[in-house]
């Protein structure tokens, strides 16, 4: 059943999957020690914009990693917030947070955050060219000066299968433009509209809405680092980010 995204996010089903895991991944971590190096310390991150944010999960990790003094955390989905919001005052870190229904690239603020995050892989769920550039924009505008963003990507290079069709869709590229990282995607029955990135397409649009310090790593090349094997025939091997303002 093929429905528009924010439909999808609304669906009782698809937030009982979001609210399953209460735990951050090692890539996550990962990212949130890459953040931590770039300020020197964490007692540099003050505030911070969670873009996606679903049930909370992140919340909750971001929260206990960083200490903040403030988290404003942002859904497109009515439900998920309303999910997010028993969630965060369970975990007693509702006194800290704030909460939005908002779609990403309608967001807007003054340059008051230390660190913006967008995981989840978030930005799979944002099918076009345009609205993914706003959403990046948005987030450099939103950091203060040095502040860091990190997030999570699903990767055109994969799974077998996957690798495939997307190398095959790029010998077309001509024909399909911006969309030849869009895909049909979602689970448990339902199907919207998402966009899978290269690598060197995250790394463009990361360094056209003026960030530095890019490090961009896919699962595999990230477990590389840690010295575990990763299994590409399994794992969705997504693309993970972090960049300076």
């Amino acid at each position: 059943m093929q429905i528009e995204n924010k439909e999808f996010w609304e669906i009782g089903d698809v937030i009982e999957v979001q609210d399953r895991n209460k735990a951050a991944s090692n890539h996550e971590l990962f990212l949130f020690e890459k953040a931590k190096l770039l300020f020197g310390s964490i007692d540099a991150v003050n505030t911070i914009k969670i873009f996606g944010c679903g049930t909370g999960r992140e919340v909750n990790q971001i929260a206990n990693f960083f200490n903040p003094n403030k988290i404003i955390a942002s859904d497109i989905s009515n439900n998920m917030i309303e999910k997010c919001n028993k969630n965060l005052t369970e975990w007693k870190i509702n006194e800290i947070t704030e909460t939005k229904v908002i779609n990403a690239k309608d967001y807007k603020s003054d340059s008051i955050f230390d660190l913006v995050t967008i995981l989840n892989s978030m930005l799979t769920y944002v099918s076009e060219k345009k609205d993914r550039t706003q959403i990046f924009n948005n987030a450099y505008q939103i950091l203060k000066k040095n502040g860091v963003i990190i997030g999570t990507v699903h990767n055109q290079e994969g799974t077998f299968l996957k690798t495939m069709y997307f190398k095959i869709k790029n010998l077309f590229s001509f024909y399909y433009g911006d969309k030849v990282g869009n895909r049909m995607t979602g689970y448990n029955g339902y199907k919207v509209e998402g966009y899978y990135y290269a690598k060197k397409v995250l790394f463009q649009d990361l360094q056209n809405a003026s960030f530095k310090s890019i490090e961009i790593y896919s699962l595999d090349e990230y477990h590389q680092l840690i010295d575990i094997k990763y299994n590409r025939k399994k794992g969705y091997n997504n693309l993970i980010f972090v960049a300076q303002k």
